[in-house]
């Protein structure tokens, strides 16, 4: 079994870009720190090599210039990192979505007033975060999949389009954290015990979207892009 694990090479010319170092595994070992308040499933901890050598040649440069032709080498390696937690933010605010939508039908107001799936400001709210996640989800998709033709062509990805992959996929991540908070909001006092699922998709849709590869400079750069203005290192 081999891990990975990024390094830093003095006077190492990469353009800003990360270098990953590939060794095998029992020359590494795991810090259990990955005390989380979301996506705790993940296991996310870190590894610590102390010690080894890599040579060069198990070492290679994230985002950089693929070294062999096949469709997903020409796909945006860095965009795909992003494209793989975005996703999940997806499915969990579906989920939000779905389960506030059974609990609606179930719970009693407390106070007097209508069933919850009969008050107004829950029937816009359900409306609208559905059209939201619908959009999101649908430009995520459009986008990858335009992308893998070109692909799949044998066609260099564009600048523009491997930016709107990235801008896809924050795009997602925070429109997902939006909907699973408004669908935790709209279940009141139930959605608060840690039990509740709508409290477990509030957590992991606010961590996915907290990722570095789906910040607020991801959209910036994106901009950066569309405006003809040179962007970050490594985006897109």
């Amino acid at each position: 079994m081999m891990v990975s694990a990024g390094i830093s090479v003095e006077g190492d010319q990469t353009s800003g870009l990360p270098r990953v170092a590939v060794l095998p595994a029992e020359k590494a070992r795991i810090e259990e720190n990955w005390d989380v308040i979301g996506l705790e499933g993940t296991g996310s901890h870190d590894v610590v090599i102390e010690n080894a050598f890599v040579s060069e040649r198990w070492t290679f440069v994230r985002g950089s210039k693929a070294t062999f032709a096949s469709p997903i080498g020409r796909y945006p390696s860095l965009a795909l990192a992003a494209q793989v937690l975005a996703v999940v933010g997806l499915g969990v605010a579906r989920d939000a979505l779905r389960s506030v939508t059974e609990m609606s039908g179930a719970l009693a107001s407390i106070t007097g007033a209508p069933g919850m799936s009969q008050r107004a400001h829950v029937q816009l709210e359900i409306a609208k975060s559905e059209a939201r996640l619908r959009s999101a989800r649908s430009f995520f998709y459009e986008q990858t999949e335009a992308v893998w033709e070109t692909a799949l062509a044998g066609d260099a990805v564009s600048v523009e389009d491997a930016a709107l992959l990235r801008l896809a996929a924050t795009n997602a991540a925070r429109v997902s954290a939006d909907v699973s908070r408004s669908a935790f909001g709209l279940a009141g006092t139930a959605s608060i015990y840690r039990d509740n699922v709508l409290a477990r998709a509030l957590s992991d849709s606010l961590v996915v979207a907290q990722h570095a590869f789906l910040g607020e400079g991801t959209l910036q750069s994106a901009g950066q892009v569309f405006l003809g203005q040179p962007s970050a290192p490594g985006f897109p």
